[in-house]
């Protein structure tokens, strides 16, 4: 009995070591085990993160071929628009336009738009002037509201003789002056009241505004001799050389 129970503690023994050793193996399998997954499931996350970054970038870049870009006014135009909105001196059938965009309050633009007035008498019907606003863009400034009043004035024919006014009292800031230049020159002023109201007549300054930003014009005076183009003062004998330049072709 004793030589029984002997062999089963001595049996016992075995087992007892040999789970040890199974214990430390399967812990050191494990551990292996987990940083194999680890470093797969990192490489996984990173590969997703690349491909999705990829996508982004593509998404990104592509355009819908079923949506249509609405072209804009700087897409549109390379040089001013010509039409009987702006006003003008001399005949629509002339070779030669000279277009300038110009402000009230600028004293260069006054001197340029005499030298260039003086330019249409001379040339007569070889030459069309025609003048178009670049206020400041904010309708309660001087410049703007001057742009205002001369299109009224023009309503009533009298734009010439009314743009001469503004560049000689553009020095007064006084807020009646633009009514008192009407009943200097007899218009009719109610009429003229009414006109500085009108949303259609203010939006044609605003449209000169649009007209001079979509060609990148960012001063003034600024000419338009044909398709060459002149920002700032002008003299009279470089004036008539580029005259004589465009009647030559």
């Amino acid at each position: 009995m004793i030589k029984f129970l002997d062999k089963i503690i001595h049996r016992e023994k075995f087992p007892a070591k040999l789970f040890v050793v199974a214990s430390i193996a399967s812990l050191f399998l494990f551990g292996i085990l987990f940083l194999f997954l680890k470093v797969n499931y990192l490489g996984i996350k990173e590969d997703m993160q690349i491909s999705a970054n990829n996508d982004y970038d593509i998404t990104a870049e592509q355009t819908d071929p079923f949506i249509t870009k609405v072209p804009t006014l700087k897409d549109a135009i390379n040089k001013p628009i010509i039409n009987s909105k702006d006003p003008s001196i001399g005949s629509p059938n002339t070779k030669i336009n000279i277009i300038i965009f110009s402000d009230y309050e600028c004293a260069y633009c006054q001197k340029v738009e005499n030298i260039l007035k003086s330019m249409a008498a001379d040339y007569q019907d070889k030459v069309r002037i025609i003048r178009k606003d670049y206020p400041e863009n904010k309708i309660t400034s001087f410049s703007w509201r001057a742009s205002l009043a001369a299109r009224c004035a023009a309503e009533q024919g009298r734009f010439w003789d009314y743009h001469d006014q503004l560049f000689v009292n553009n020095s007064s800031l006084d807020p009646d002056l633009f009514l008192n230049l009407a009943d200097e020159l007899n218009l009719d002023k109610s009429a003229f009241e009414k006109c500085l109201q009108d949303k259609n007549i203010s939006q044609l300054v605003s449209d000169n505004i649009v007209e001079a930003q979509a060609l990148d014009i960012v001063g003034v005076p600024f000419i338009y001799i044909n398709d060459r183009e002149i920002m700032g003062e002008i003299n009279s004998n470089e004036l008539k050389k580029m005259i004589e330049s465009e009647l030559a072709k």
